[in-house]
């Protein structure tokens, strides 16, 4: 059973600028991938992407590519005189999907390490057949990830050091179940536990929570799709709750995840009877 969850998620957290997912301006292509070891071909257009994003030129700054590869996150900077690179990564596991983003950051002594612009969230390579090295943008919220390495685990939920993170399910039972109304019911109300637990407890303010983040999505499916306010005067009370108080409020967020009707008007308990 798939759950389409798009909504509108232009809200900007930061003020920083978008990079547009143009191939003129942003592109991957995956050269080898041999073992463990993946070769990719970096494009980029440094002039436009600072004319597009209004960024002052003579401001220093690097490019920055951010690879995500199972809750790990490996930093690339860009060279400053040549508009593409190629790259060699270690230690990929097989079958494990390879995210993007890239973001400019600045070197400017009174705003040094400030993101001045970024992608809209992350962007998976493209590794069929027939690959113009475009990049493909997720959508949606829920990207669960066949895994075997997790054990005897259902899912499990990764968190990164920046707050990001990617949730994966047994490859064996992903397979399975995956388009078996049961997978939904099972496993979505966990990670919505799991996700809402990390906005409330790792975040004093989700205002903090970068606006390109797969956890920004998060926040607004949960204030436009659920009508749970998590800022704003409705929230306040959030600010200075402890966890247990938080934890409460978490549990309100699932049970109302439950209430929804998704496919065919039903909820995900009553698509299994």
């Amino acid at each position: 059973m798939t759950i389409q969850l798009e909504f509108n998620d232009t809200q900007n957290f930061t003020g920083r600028a978008r990079i547009k997912q143009k191939q003129e301006l942003f592109s991957l292509q995956l050269l080898e991938r041999q073992g463990e070891t993946v070769r990719i071909h970096v494009k980029f257009d440094r002039a436009t992407i600072e004319k597009e994003c209004k960024l002052q030129v003579d401001e220093p700054k690097d490019f920055v590519l951010d690879t995500f590869v199972l809750g790990d996150i490996r930093r690339h900077v860009l060279p400053e005189y040549r508009s593409e690179e190629e790259l060699e990564l270690f230690d990929i596991p097989d079958g494990a999907n390879l995210e993007f983003r890239l973001k400019v950051i600045s070197r400017s002594e009174d705003a040094s390490g400030k993101i001045l612009a970024a992608t809209g969230g992350r962007v998976r390579l493209h590794t069929g057949n027939g690959d113009e090295g475009s990049g493909e943008q997720n959508k949606g919220i829920f990207h669960p990830k066949p895994s075997k390495s997790i054990g005897a685990r259902i899912w499990q939920v990764t968190w990164g050091g920046q707050g990001d993170f990617e949730v994966f399910v047994n490859a064996d039972y992903f397979h399975k179940f995956i388009e078996d109304p049961m997978f939904a019911a099972h496993v979505y109300p966990e990670i919505v536990r799991n996700v809402a637990t990390g906005i409330l407890l790792r975040y004093e303010n989700v205002k903090d929570i970068d606006e390109d983040s797969l956890l920004a999505k998060w926040v607004t499916f949960i204030q436009q799709r659920l009508g749970i306010p998590l800022e704003g005067e409705e929230a306040a009370h959030l600010i200075d709750a402890e966890p247990t108080e938080k934890l409460d409020f978490v549990e309100d967020i699932v049970d109302m995840f439950t209430k929804q009707k998704w496919r065919d008007g039903k909820t995900l308990l009553e698509e299994i009877l």
